[in-house]
């Protein structure tokens, strides 16, 4: 539910003989847009919520639609808790406990990529949680396919430590609540962990998949093509795929979790694709 979101132009393709550059003006071409504000500009500097906290000198926002999302998924949460966890207030302040710490990991996963940008040199903007993830803003592409996979793979990488370190706690930690959320933690951490590497754009499989693709053409707009078209197969296929499995029918779909997850990713994918367009 994660993504890395450069906001810089995408490093072109080797340049023919005689085109013009990005930005160039052609000879005799009047200076029309001076004084014009730039407008991919000023919709990135838009403010995209509310600021929280500041993490290794990065501005973490979080949507004000968060608050909406994260209610309600404490109200899903708590009723899926048996009867056992009472009275319904613990259940409440259980679920509340896990989403929380759900959202907490999803910013460790998004803080990972950060640091790893900044160890290259990469200017990092902001990092947003929003109701279906979050995602960091680094304000350019990395250079090279090796630095494009070393921060793509930074956030599945920390997901999967976090739910080997919910793993072992839970072998640890006696039956309970405390056992309840631990184990809790290390499925969400190590779906978010496969979930990201899905070889499709805007997620960091996405990303990591490009990076492979401009290391063996050398041609990181090919890659870039080719990574938006697995986002966009990948996001038909989480719908096709549980149809298909519940051979059509559209209310069974919607009544399982496995169907309702699946149609979730492939929201999300969509969602985040268009978020970073705005």
């Amino acid at each position: 539910m994660t993504g890395t979101t450069p906001s810089g132009d995408p490093a072109p393709d080797q340049q023919a003989p005689g085109q013009q550059a990005p930005g160039q003006r052609a000879p005799g071409q009047q200076d029309q847009d001076q004084g014009q504000p730039d407008q991919g500009q000023a919709a990135r500097d838009r403010q995209p919520g509310i600021v929280i906290a500041r993490v290794f000198g990065i501005p973490i926002y979080i949507s004000p639609y968060w608050f909406l999302v994260a209610g309600i998924l404490v109200w899903l949460y708590a009723n899926s808790l048996d009867s056992s966890v009472s009275p319904t207030t613990r259940r409440y302040l259980v679920a509340a406990a896990f989403v929380v710490l759900l959202y907490l990991s999803v910013l460790i996963h998004e803080l990972s990529h950060c640091v790893v940008a900044r160890s290259f040199r990469l200017s990092v903007r902001r990092v947003l949680l929003y109701p279906l993830g979050g995602f960091s803003e680094i304000e350019q592409e990395p250079p090279t396919p090796a630095q494009e996979f070393a921060v793509s793979a930074a956030g599945p990488a920390i997901s999967l430590a976090l739910a080997g370190i919910a793993w072992l706690a839970t072998k640890a930690v006696p039956d309970g609540l405390p056992h309840l959320l631990i184990d809790q933690l290390f499925r969400a951490n190590l779906l978010v962990a496969i979930f990201n590497l899905l070889p499709g754009l805007p997620l960091d499989g996405g990303r990591i998949f490009r990076a492979g693709i401009w290391k063996l053409t050398g041609r990181p707009v090919t890659a870039t093509i080719a990574a938006a078209w697995g986002g966009r197969v990948l996001a038909v296929l989480l719908i096709l795929v549980p149809l298909a499995y519940y051979q059509g029918q559209f209310q069974s779909l919607l009544g399982s979790s496995f169907g309702l997850w699946f149609a979730f990713i492939a929201v999300f994918m969509g969602f985040v694709w268009l978020l970073e367009r705005v």
